[in-house]
């Protein structure tokens, strides 16, 4: 597991120098639609550039918000046309109700903005906020708004650590993705949580 994710990270590092901010807008953009590259390795890596006057460090913000903002609004449309009908259809089988997919539409659209806006700057959840975005039909000028500005936050700080630790960016990389780890357990517990009730209720009716 981790020969392959040394080889991962050597492939992200050797497509930001060979294609400079073009490698970082496509990466950026399939990491926001649901594929797992590792922004903290992509923006802290692209602070160190910046420290080593290969890249402008304001554009390469821009460039890696804007490759984000793109791929979480194309995930966001992949749930708004897909996810809401295989969730009616096949949902039962997931213990997704037709009332709990009613329900996250009702909470999106009253508290959607915070979600999208707060899970932007953690890790794990970040990358998959969108698909319930989309599938619970939020507001795409809300959506587009909130996960501009959660974005821009975030790579803003990874591409200042790599600019400030330089030489030593591989800490911030490291320190997330261990961080992400308990993000990750932490959702396997929602995830474990939300089936135990679902049981529950079933047995008990």
């Amino acid at each position: 597991m981790s020969k392959l994710l040394i080889l991962l990270s050597g492939s992200i590092i050797h497509s930001i120098v060979k294609f400079s901010y073009i490698g970082v807008f496509v990466l950026m953009l399939l990491e926001s639609f649901n594929i797992p590259i590792p922004s903290e390795l992509v923006m802290s890596f692209s602070g160190f550039l910046a420290y080593k006057g290969v890249v402008n460090i304001y554009l390469i913000i821009l460039v890696g918000t804007a490759g984000n903002l793109l791929g979480s609004i194309l995930s966001y449309y992949l749930g708004y046309y897909g996810g809401y009908p295989l969730l009616e259809k096949f949902g039962k089988y997931i213990l997704i109700t037709d009332k709990d997919i009613k329900r996250a539409h009702v909470w999106f659209q009253e508290k959607g903005d915070f979600a999208v806006f707060f899970t932007r700057i953690l890790p794990v959840f970040r990358t998959f906020i969108s698909l319930p975005a989309g599938i619970a039909k939020m507001d795409i000028k809300k959506f587009t708004l909130y996960t501009f500005l959660g974005i821009l936050i975030w790579d803003t700080i990874l591409v200042y650590l790599g600019y400030y630790f330089s030489y030593n960016w591989k800490i911030i990389y490291t320190f997330i993705d261990n961080l992400s780890i308990y993000f990750f357990l932490f959702l396997i517990l929602l995830i474990g949580i939300y089936i135990y009730r679902h049981i529950k209720k079933k047995s008990s009716r």
